[in-house]
């Protein structure tokens, strides 16, 4: 080993704190060792703090978010408007979710919904026809940052008032959209960024206005991103150890079962019976998925490779549970792990990175 590889292994850079460099002369100093401590301390927890506020903090772009925002406002907005055929047979006065059933149920939790208070057809028609116009303001990025709040508000509401009917999607939902408000989702793909544009040219500023990248890197959005990336990553471990927690997922013969309850699955797959090794493939390639995804998510190279892998792992899991909105909603919050500039990218291959200039 050469001289300047040796520094650069004994240089702090490569891990060792500066206040080791002075226990050599003070081995035998108490007083001394006890600063050096202290020293080494110090600085370990300024570096932490550093790495801790680059984390959450440190200033980034808001396209991800952006795109993300469009993404879930469309799964809400179409899983509110489900709600339309049998609006008042559901959720009217003596509906199959009326007010005193679904809060017996509930018992002493707490739960919002202003759909409590309309209690009259009319007035559940018209907060019914309120509710998605603000899922499609939200949508297409308009006011978004009221809209985006409001968002929340209305997908609470149905859900708190109908959580007897509703599946494992709404959770993933809710904790994706609640995220969203915190950062600037609406600086892309946005009718805000519209007339943003349009305010500025009319003001003879478009100067000011062209560069857009700049003001849209911003600590709110990296706090939004990293929550939902937090929380998903939650979402993965609970899944994964709640299967490693039952036989089938171990012996490779849940997808069976699930190929099996025929009221759900989107098409007759009972034809694999006579290839049990591709049913236990198939079990298996995704618990193992769930397990790859919770570490290379958060590596930059291999995070494009496993949100990839999530469109077939989650598409197979729709096709023999019929959860489709489950599936899309866990492939779009796992966006929030693509950057700024791999998105750029992809929006170019499919010919979208006009939206975003």
């Amino acid at each position: 080993m050469t001289v300047a590889q040796d520094a650069r292994r004994d240089s702090p850079a490569h891990g060792a704190p500066r206040a080791l460099e002075r226990v050599a002369p003070q081995r035998n100093n108490i007083p001394g060792m006890i600063e050096v401590i202290g020293d080494y301390f110090r600085e370990l927890g300024e570096r932490f703090g550093l790495a801790w506020n680059h984390f959450w903090f440190a200033p980034s772009d808001s396209l991800t978010l952006s795109v993300v925002r469009v993404l879930a406002g469309l799964i809400a907005f179409y899983t509110i408007l489900t709600y339309t055929p049998d609006l008042n047979l559901l959720l009217g006065a003596d509906g199959l979710l009326a007010d005193e059933g679904v809060r017996s149920l509930r018992g002493n939790y707490y739960s919002f919904s202003y759909l409590y208070w309309l209690d009259t057809p009319g007035r559940l028609w018209a907060g019914h026809l309120a509710g998605l116009a603000v899922l499609a303001l939200f949508t297409l990025g308009l006011f978004t940052r009221v809209t985006s709040i409001l968002s929340v508000v209305v997908v609470l509401s149905y859900f708190h008032r109908s959580f007897v009917v509703t599946s494992e999607m709404e959770p993933v939902l809710t904790f994706v959209m609640l995220y969203l408000c915190l950062g600037p989702s609406g600086a892309y793909l946005s009718l805000d960024r519209v007339l943003a544009r349009r305010k500025a040219t009319a003001a003879e500023s478009a100067a000011t206005a062209v560069p857009v990248a700049k003001s849209s890197l911003s600590w709110s959005a990296t706090v939004a991103t990293r929550l939902i990336q937090v929380h998903l990553t939650i979402v993965y471990v609970m899944m994964l150890l709640a299967q490693l927690n039952e036989t089938a997922w171990w012996d490779g013969t849940a997808m069976w079962w699930l190929i099996g309850r025929r009221e759900s699955t989107v098409t007759d797959l009972t034809w694999l019976h006579a290839h049990p090794w591709a049913v236990n493939a198939w079990t298996h390639g995704f618990v193992l998925f769930e397990a790859a995804f919770i570490p290379l998510a958060w590596n930059r190279l291999t995070a494009p490779l496993v949100i990839a892998a999530s469109l077939p792992a989650w598409g197979s899991l729709a096709i023999v549970t019929g959860l489709v909105p489950l599936a899309v909603i866990m492939v779009t919050a796992g966006l929030a792990f693509i950057p700024a500039t791999g998105m750029r990218t992809l929006l170019g291959c499919c010919r979208l990175g006009r939206l975003v200039e």
